[in-house]
């Protein structure tokens, strides 16, 4: 039930609770998979897998697992086929002031991803680091407009739960690169979390039930998701911390509809960078067992008509 479900998500931190495994990586022509123990992790999309119809559909990580396997994460799904697991991306892009495309619907910018490496340490954590070009192919010639590096840091399963960091700095080529969120009260862009059945979910932070809306909440340093205890929803909670430029995000758009969950960032008005300038992105998510959860009530009998 959905009492339950806040109990667990207003008790879910960022903090992480002996390692269980290490982690490794495979790399492909398209994608680098993230392992613990011969288990999938994550999958990090370096190339589209429809080039001709998507060429902007990579650079984003789906699917996104649990540490039982369960998926948590949903790419091209039917109701927003331009939403994709987890990713970061904005409306409006802007080359030297004017925009040049869409990124959040992957239009008139594309990743060309040339350097991809991992590397493990004692603690038995796993780096994968990569290294990509924007693009941007809505004109006659290919314009280079920014640089991007993202890290992600996968830890061993410690207590049953999991964190994943990521880091990205995207760093402007052209002389002015401006980020905007979408151009209305919502404003949402930055770092966003396609989860399944978002309908389902419950939001907490600071110890708090928080409840979704239309416009940007404002909330705690980090956002919890849990889903009741029902047939075909994960048996896990969801712990999101969003930073940029080195300072929490504290506005959220949150979903009870089917769609992503964003950290916003900047919102509606549009961040500039300047040549040679750089907007740093980080995140932490951990995943943890959801624990005393109680069945969701049946629903109620429509009536009759």
């Amino acid at each position: 039930m959905r009492k339950a479900a806040l109990t667990a998500v207003l008790a879910l931190t960022i903090a992480t609770p002996a390692f269980a495994g290490r982690i490794d990586a495979v790399l492909s022509d398209d994608a680098l998979t993230v392992t613990e123990d011969g288990k999938t992790v994550l999958v990090y999309r370096t190339k589209p897998l429809d080039p001709a119809k998507e060429p902007g559909r990579s650079n984003y990580v789906h699917p996104l697992y649990a540490p039982d396997g369960t998926v948590l994460t949903e790419d091209r799904p039917a109701d927003h086929l331009h939403q994709r697991g987890a990713f970061w991306s904005w409306h409006q892009v802007l080359v030297d002031g004017k925009s040049i495309g869409d990124g959040w619907f992957m239009q008139g910018l594309t990743f060309n991803i040339h350097d991809r490496s991992f590397e493990g340490d004692a603690a038995g954590r796993g780096k994968l680091t990569i290294k990509a070009d924007w693009l941007v192919n809505s004109g006659p010639e290919v314009v280079y407009a920014a640089t991007e590096t993202t890290s992600i840091i996968v830890h061993p399963l410690k207590g049953g739960a999991r964190r994943i960091e990521f880091d990205t700095t995207i760093t402007a080529r052209a002389d002015s690169l401006a980020l905007g969120g979408s151009n209305d009260v919502k404003g949402y862009g930055g770092f966003s979390i396609r989860l399944i059945r978002p309908d389902a979910l419950v939001f907490g932070s600071d110890g708090k039930q928080v409840k979704a809306q239309n416009e940007p909440v404002e909330a705690g340093k980090a956002m919890g998701f849990a889903w009741p205890a029902a047939p075909g929803v994960p048996a896990w909670t969801v712990g999101l911390s969003c930073k940029a430029n080195g300072k929490p995000v504290t506005r959220w758009i949150l979903r009870n509809e089917l769609s992503m969950q964003n950290c916003v960032f900047p919102g509606r008005a549009p961040y500039v960078i300047k040549k040679g300038e750089s907007l740093r992105l980080q995140e932490t998510l951990v995943i943890r067992p959801a624990s005393k959860r109680t069945p969701a009530p049946a629903p109620a009998a429509k009536p009759k008509t």
